[in-house]
Order: C-alpha cells, then structure tokens, then sequence
C-alpha cells in the first residue's frame, strides 16, 4: 500500500533502520545544515530533529532520499516500495513500467494540513523552523525539499516543481526561476507577459512519492500528478487551497499559499548548491507574496542540504531522469540498453550499438534536446557491454577506447544553467556555455578481428571453464574444498 503521508514514511523508515531521531536540541543555524551534511557523507540514514532551537513544536527532517548502503538509492526504493537493496538497474525499470500507467488526482474536502490556519496579518514565516544550511548562503531558504505549484491559465495544465526559495521577510520570499524550467516559463510567458499575478502555492512535507516527482523530468503538460499516483500505484488526494483555486497535496505539513506579481523583483541568492559549489551570481529575481500557511499539528518541515555528490536531488536523479532519459532515446529509435544521470546531475551516460559512423552526433543531438539533457554539460557514450553505473567500467573504457583527437566532441553556445561553476559571470547572466560529448564507442566501421577482444571473465574463458570457475569460488569463499570436476 502506498504511503498516505509523509508520517507513514517516517515509520517505514524506522522499521527498516534507516532513521535516526535526534532528540537533544539543535540550531537552526547551520547545525542542523552540518548534521545532515555529515549523514550524507556517511550514506546515513534520514534524520528527524525534534527540537529546534526557538520553535517548540515544530520537527525538521532531513536526507529523506539521499544516499544509504549498501545501495546508494535504498530510500528512494522504499519511497516506491520495494526492497532497500533494489539496484539501481531495477529501480530505472520499475519507474519506466509504471510511469507508463498515469493515475488522475483525486480531490479531497478535509486534511490535516487544515489543522492550523494562519491568513493575512498572522501570515509570518519567519514562525517556521527555515534553516541557514550553509555558512555562504545568503540567507535562510525554504523551499529546498518541497513541491512548488503553478498553474496554466490556457490549458489547465498544473506543474509541480523543486525550486529554491530564500526567505526575505515575513511574507515573502524569493524563487530561483530559470526560464528554461517549466514553472518558471508559465510565468513569464503566461502571466509576467500579460501583466498579470500568478498564483502559486509551495507545499512542504508530502509523501516523498509527490516530492520525488516533482524533481523528475515530466514532460510538458503532463501533471506530475498524474505520473505520482503512477508511481503510488494509487491516486494522490489533493485540497484547494484556501484563498486561490490551486489544489495542493493533502498529504503536506505545511502549504504556503501565494502570488508572484508580473515584474518586480528581488536579490536572491547564493546559495551552496547541488554541484558541491557557491556559483551562482545574486540576480534580482521574481518575489513570492504569501497570503496564508495553513499546517499540521507538530508539523514536520523538510528539507534537503545540497552538496557534492551525493545528496537528495543526486539520488532522485540517478532514477527518475535517467528513466526518462531512456524512454525518450527510445522513442526516437535510438536503441540505447541504458541510460543514467549520475551526481551531481552535471553527467550523462549512455550504453549503445553505434549504428553508423558519427552515430555519436546522433545520440548528443537527442540527449541534448531532451528534457534530461538540456542544461547537462557532459555526455559519455558507451558501448553496449559497459554497465554505466558503475564508474570503474566507464573510466576503463574512457581510458583505453577514447581517441583523443577524434572521440571528444565540443559544441559551442549553447543553453547554460548559470548554477554551473565552471562558467564565467558573463556566461552565467547571459545563460550561455557549452557541451561536450565523449565518444567511449569503438567505430562503427570495425568489424571482426578489428574490434579488440575484452579480457575478462566473459570475453576470455569458454563457458564451461567460466562455470567452473564461479563454483570452485563460492565453495572457497564457504571456506570448502572445491570437488574434482
């Protein structure tokens, strides 16, 4: 059964070790950020803090997907109830089978996110537990692990997002909206265009399903969720909001309930982020005005401390965009066997049968136009023996198939995330950089004996010779004698 709430997670988790309560009383400043860093470093399991610093009542939980062992995508496999050690392989499959059975939304009339009520003058967000997650960031940031929703006012169609928001004051906040980005077009396009107000809503603390989508790569039009009752394999109940017609999840802590007026803007940022740096440039940006925050009694308010690789958005990405990825290569009738965005979530990594020559341009053409691959910089393409996921296999065959003049191919001028640390001020206000695709194939053209024979197990030995081998080992590793064959 799925998961009804965030709550129901937590038990899950406790159940199969991977949450730790913190009891003793932890800061909102910056404790709380070194606390979840540190569980991530470990590959740890998530973490529940029951008494901040100045808020009695109110719990922060942290690393609620991020990464665990001895699969670093354990939480992420019993977020969609499977086993903690599912590899990764299985998990891709199991999130391309059921994304292909959407599941409407259901509207609900009550939830416990109604509990407490605050409108107008009450209206301050400073009350709520927002941490400082690291010493550079330029402030305290509340959206960092939830859902942001929009609407668009033509079609209908509802995005939900993970975008980051900074707090500014008691009622308001900033939004990090690259245009590229499906939120943040609806706004500028549909409503900043026309000159009028958009509403908004932020909701925090859902069932992680809900937040998981909302990280993936759906496509436009398409409601994320729809495609979180595919992966709950059950409808997700959603109420109104109280004063705009957006229908948020039910399952929430907390809502933030608002609207984005056309034009005006705000400082916002830096902030540590998930390439593992401080690189984005303080731009003005468009400012969140909350109306209202309705929330659950002891409310839970999540959040995610990004870092180099691993954390929270890294996992999710490893699964849902690399499925998604792959669906899409394949619907184009590039017959990859694999496809996986690794962390941070800069790299691609492709397994194919090169089908002509230069099929290399034709595989970075339609990674680089997929929603996956629009702002990933770095694109390696192998092939079809190399299991992608594991990065020995990937750095051996970079290291002995890679041509060093003829296999490293360099596109200029190209759309850029201005997150990218290795871009330069210009690049990064002009959203302008470059990609580069990493050709790990042998040509096309080499057939037969021209096509150098692998040396291992599979490639070097007679099937029954590798047999024998397999059996005389597991009798070793029991510490058995291995019988006369």
């Amino acid at each position: 059964m799925p998961y009804n709430d965030l709550r129901e997670y937590i038990a899950r988790l406790e159940r199969e070790g991977e949450l730790i309560t913190v009891e003793e009383e932890v800061d909102w400043n910056l404790e709380i950020g070194a606390i979840t860093q540190v569980g991530i470093e470990e590959r740890g399991p998530a973490l529940l803090f029951s008494t901040v610093k100045g808020y009695p009542g109110w719990r922060v939980m942290g690393n609620v997907v991020g990464p665990s062992r001895p699969v670093i995508q354990g939480k992420i496999a019993l977020a969609m109830e499977c086993p903690r050690d599912t590899p990764v392989e299985r998990l891709i499959e199991i999130y391309r089978e059921r994304y292909r059975k959407p599941v409407a939304p259901r509207t609900v009339m009550s939830s416990p996110v109604k509990q407490n009520i605050w409108k107008g003058a009450e209206v301050d967000l400073t009350r709520l537990p927002v941490p400082i997650l690291h010493e550079g960031d330029a402030g305290r940031f509340i959206g960092t692990w939830h859902i942001t929703i929009t609407q668009d006012p033509d079609t209908g169609w509802v995005n939900w997002g993970t975008y980051r928001h900074q707090l500014h004051g008691p009622n308001t906040c900033g939004w990090l909206a690259h245009p590229g980005q499906h939120g943040p077009w609806q706004y500028y396009q549909k409503y900043e265009n026309r000159n009028k107000p958009m509403p908004i809503a932020i909701a925090i603390g859902c069932d992680p399903i809900c937040h998981i989508m909302s990280s993936s790569q759906v496509p436009p039009g398409l409601s994320e969720a729809h495609i979180a009752g595919a992966m709950r394999q059950a409808p997700v109940d959603l109420i109104k909001c109280e004063t705009n017609d957006l229908m948020v999840p039910a399952s929430a802590e907390i809502v933030l309930e608002g609207y984005v007026l056309p034009n005006e803007r705000q400082m916002e940022g830096g902030f540590g982020e998930f390439t593992g740096f401080y690189a984005s440039v303080p731009e003005s940006r468009p400012v969140i005005h909350i109306e209202c925050v309705t929330f659950r009694d002891k409310p839970i308010f999540t959040v995610s401390t990004p870092r180099k690789a691993w954390d929270d958005y890294h996992v999710i990405s490893s699964v849902t965009m690399s499925a998604m990825l792959l669906d899409d290569l394949q619907t184009r009738g590039i017959p990859a066997r694999a496809a996986y965005v690794r962390g941070p979530a800069t790299a691609i990594f492709v397994s194919v049968k090169p089908q002509y020559v230069g099929y290399i341009h034709t595989v970075a053409s339609a990674v680089f136009s997929s929603k996956a691959g629009l702002y990933r910089p770095y694109l390696f393409v192998c092939d079809e023996d190399i299991d992608i996921t594991d990065l020995e296999e990937v750095y051996w065959a970079m290291v002995t198939r890679l041509h060093p003049a003829r296999d490293i191919h360099v596109f200029h001028n190209t759309p850029a995330m201005p997150l990218m640390p290795f871009l330069d001020k210009e690049e990064q206000l002009l959203r302008r950089g470059a990609r580069v695709a990493f050709d790990l194939m042998f040509p096309a053209e080499w057939k037969g004996d021209a096509r150098p024979k692998i040396n291992d197990l599979q490639h070097a030995y007679p099937a029954d010779v590798q047999k024998a081998a397999l059996r005389t080992w597991q009798v070793a590793l029991k510490g058995g004698r291995a019988k006369n064959r």
